[in-house]
């Protein structure tokens, strides 16, 4: 066997395996969503519906719904829900309210991503409004109350009878990190 011969199968094979791990890496982007879709992981697979929901309530059953919030340690803020928790009737539209204050004397731009536990729980809760929308934008020292209006489906399993919505606010200021 010639020497070039095992350099050239030595090349094909490592050029193989660069390929494959560059395909590897295309295929987690659709992977990471389908995981975060199915267990409500950074708010994927929960989208904001129409404010004109008109469906059935279930005023027999009554469900806690816990709000939880916390920040990036890399963003100078006061963040925490008015109300720790409501007890709801699925289908009912209802409101909530978080407190987020800019501790910095900068401008600071940020985005608040939601998750759910259970994470079965994610793609029965439906907001219709809520600051996790969009960034929010602070003006030095600048504080607000922002509205989060949410009913959950009353196809919710019977066995939860507890969601919480667990709010963290991230900096996405540009420029910084």
């Amino acid at each position: 066997m010639s020497p070039y011969r095992v350099d050239r199968k030595l090349i094909l094979s490592l050029l193989g395996m660069t390929a494959g791990m560059f395909a590897f890496g295309f295929a987690m982007v659709p992977l990471y969503n389908i995981v975060c879709k199915i267990t409500g992981i950074n708010g994927k697979g929960v989208e904001a519906v129409s404010s004109a929901y008109a469906g059935s309530v279930d005023e027999g059953r009554s469900v806690t719904v816990e709000f939880v919030s916390t920040v990036n340690s890399r963003l100078p803020f006061e963040f925490r829900p008015d109300t720790r928790s409501l007890d709801v009737h699925p289908g009912e539209l209802y409101a909530a309210s978080f407190y987020a204050g800019n501790d910095s004397s900068d401008k600071i731009t940020a985005q608040a991503v939601a998750t759910y536990a259970p994470g079965e729980a994610a793609r029965f809760v439906h907001k219709t409004e809520c600051f996790c929308f969009t960034q929010e934008t602070f003006g030095p020292h600048q504080t607000r109350h922002m509205p989060v209006r949410f009913y959950i489906d009353p196809a919710l399993p019977k066995d939860i009878s507890v969601v919480t919505i667990s709010y963290t606010y991230y900096n996405v200021t540009p420029g910084q990190t």
